[in-house]
């Protein structure tokens, strides 16, 4: 029996903590301020850091005092990040805090982020707010369908379906409780026989269709007589949306590398949500692909991150392999756009002075996204190479300028042969996405997570000249629990004959009280112990201190597959998709379940479905 205040999950007594007040018609809030997370990594700096997280904290995230409250699940693989609106203004003159989840089945749902009401596993959830689905949004592309029209037979980047991609992004339209807004999204759809990617945008009220608009373009090419033209069919909406004002901001990359693709960004004013209008289309390379040469291309995929923005409307985003010349063709770059009238510029860019090999072994930069340093005008970013820049975003150098700094976090690569002159030649030890950063009194922490690599803790400290530094090439602390790996503990990073290196490495996010002791934790999503690349795995969520995530050589202060407690298990693994956590609890994508049949995924029968998970206290 449950004694009053008590909820069951899994089967087990959970005691609910006393954080709740009850105000008019009853609606149940936390007592400290609440926390929106209306984009991508909690803003558009990318930082990856919620710094006014009051409830979670080192001393209660254990075994004893956290584990999973809820499973919510929905139709179709997460790649996109939940999103969090507090108090939010529900349909029937409720107000909740809401989470937004959008599926590659072409569906978005609100939930209440608060339930926790056990549900059975099996089915889709029926706790869902609203759920706005293919019908409204369009129908999604089958995976084999997609490989077929793209004449590939391998091409499992994306499983089962394509639908939303891209993590959406909120406007808030009355920014006070109640609040109301709008969720914007880019959806890839069959429309008869073609397939097409559309800008949509539902109201948060209700989950009902404002406008929508098929995303389209063609600019002129090289030559006076040539255009580029946007596929639909070949290009990923894989970053997140970054809307910037009420300039909405969307970025394309490929799949799997197949077809003539380009990099491209499109601008759209939002800021009358029912006619979306569109001002700029730009594509980073203007160099056709002939055939399935290397030319051209410089996708624009970020492991999902969305481009990053700072406060003067500067757009940075980080390419793929591709041409790079400075004039015409930016890949393996990041670039400073800006929007000027009708154009979207290229004002600066960086380049690394061995692009082109980067472009050759596919060691793109541009599997890492640009996270902006907090009161600074530097920039971090990493790619495949394993190697982390730092960069004067105010003087990126037109391509000629080296980084301010830049070093090996992941493995130094491996060469299988002499002279590498392809990606099977050589091992590299991945980055994807971005670091994340704490801001501490005269100092910040930088924390990565490469493949096969444990979490790292880099400290920058207060340089004259440029303002911040890294005070080592070498972390200050590294924790004593790793991403998995082949033959653990130490992997194979020596072994020339070795498969490849195991993916994606660790997906993190950072809370925090402020820059006060004892308030951080860095939170960690990754495989449990197996590759996942071309796979899904089971998939693991971890916790470390964030001053120490070593902890003293103690380890981790929590994991969900190591608590005893089979309920707190996560599920499987949701590539690319970092943890979120707002108001005392933390979300968490996990897939369905599947097997491949000749590196087709089909889902597996009776395996687990695809969910929002709810971390928080008990």
């Amino acid at each position: 029996m449950l004694r009053s205040g008590e909820k069951s999950v899994g089967g087990r007594k959970r005691k609910r903590l006393p954080h709740c007040i009850f105000i008019v018609a009853m609606t149940c809030f936390p007592l400290a301020a609440q926390v929106d997370v209306l984009t991508e990594r909690y803003d558009n700096a990318r930082s990856g850091a919620n710094l006014k997280e009051t409830e979670l904290r080192p001393a209660n995230v254990n075994k004893d005092h956290f584990g999973k409250l809820a499973f919510r699940i929905v139709d179709g693989n997460i790649y996109a990040q939940p999103l969090i609106v507090s108090g939010a203004r529900i349909k029937g003159s409720r107000t909740a805090n809401v989470a937004i989840v959008a599926t590659e089945h072409n569906s978005v749902y609100a939930f209440d982020a608060e339930d926790s009401a056990p549900e059975p596993e099996g089915r889709e959830s029926n706790r869902a707010l609203w759920h706005t689905g293919p019908d409204v949004l369009g129908t999604p592309l089958a995976s084999q369908d997609l490989a077929e029209r793209l004449h590939s037979t391998d091409c499992t980047d994306m499983t089962t379906e394509v639908g939303i991609t891209g993590t959406p992004v909120i406007r808030l339209t009355t920014p006070a409780s109640p609040k109301e807004g709008i969720i914007f999204l880019v959806a890839k759809a069959k429309q008869g026989d073609e397939v097409v990617q559309k800008l949509i945008a539902l109201r948060l009220e209700d989950g009902a269709k404002v406008s929508e608009t098929v995303i389209a373009a063609s600019i002129p090419g090289l030559n006076s007589n040539t255009k580029i033209t946007f596929d639909p069919l070949i290009q990923l909406n894989r970053p997140a949306l970054l809307l910037e004002g009420k300039i909405l901001y969307i970025a394309f990359g490929s799949h799997c590398d197949e077809g003539n693709y380009h990099g491209w960004v499109f601008a759209y004013d939002v800021s009358a949500p029912k006619t979306l209008k569109k001002l700029a289309a730009f594509s980073d390379t203007l160099t056709e692909r002939d055939g399935t040469n290397a030319e051209g291309r410089a996708g624009i995929w970020m492991s999902g991150q969305g481009p990053s923005s700072d406060a003067a409307g500067n757009v940075f985003v980080v390419t793929g392999d591709g041409t790079t010349n400075g004039t015409t063709d930016f890949g393996n770059s990041v670039l400073n756009l800006k929007l000027t009238s009708t154009k979207l510029q290229v004002r600066d860019w960086f380049t690394p002075k061995n692009s082109e090999q980067l472009k050759v072994l596919d060691a793109d930069l541009g599997s890492g996204g640009a996270l902006l340093v907090p009161n600074s005008h530097l920039l971090l970013v990493g790619g495949k190479e394993g190697r982390l820049y730092l960069l004067d975003r105010n003087n990126l150098g037109h391509g000629a300028k080296a980084a301010l700094h830049d070093f090996q976090v992941t493995n130094n690569p491996l060469k299988r042969v002499e002279t590498p002159g392809g990606q099977e030649d050589i091992l590299f030890w991945n980055l994807h996405g971005s670091p994340v950063i704490w801001p501490r009194p005269k100092q910040m922490y930088v924390y990565l997570m490469g493949e096969e690599d444990h979490l790292k803790q880099y400290r920058l400290v207060p340089d004259s000249r440029i303002g911040w530094k890294f005070e080592s090439d070498a972390p200050c602390k590294v924790s004593r629990e790793s991403t998995p790996l082949p033959n653990p503990p130490n992997g194979l990073p020596n072994v020339k004959n070795r498969d490849l290196v195991w993916m994606p490495g660790g997906f993190l996010s950072i809370s925090s009280d402020g820059d006060k002791d004892g308030t951080g934790i860095v939170w960690a999503s990754m495989p449990l112990a197996e590759n996942a690349n071309f796979m899904v795995v089971r998939g693991v969520l971890r916790a470390f201190d964030a001053s120490d995530v070593s902890n003293g050589s103690r380890g981790q202060l929590w994991s969900s597959e190591a608590t005893g407690i089979p309920a707190d298990s996560l599920g499987m693994f949701a590539k690319f998709c970092p943890p979120i956590v707002a108001n005392g609890k933390v979300y968490i994508a996990s897939f369905q379940q599947e097997r491949v049949r000749k590196r087709v995924h089909e889902k597996m029968p009776g395996g687990k479905m695809p969910a929002l998970v709810i971390y928080g206290p008990k």
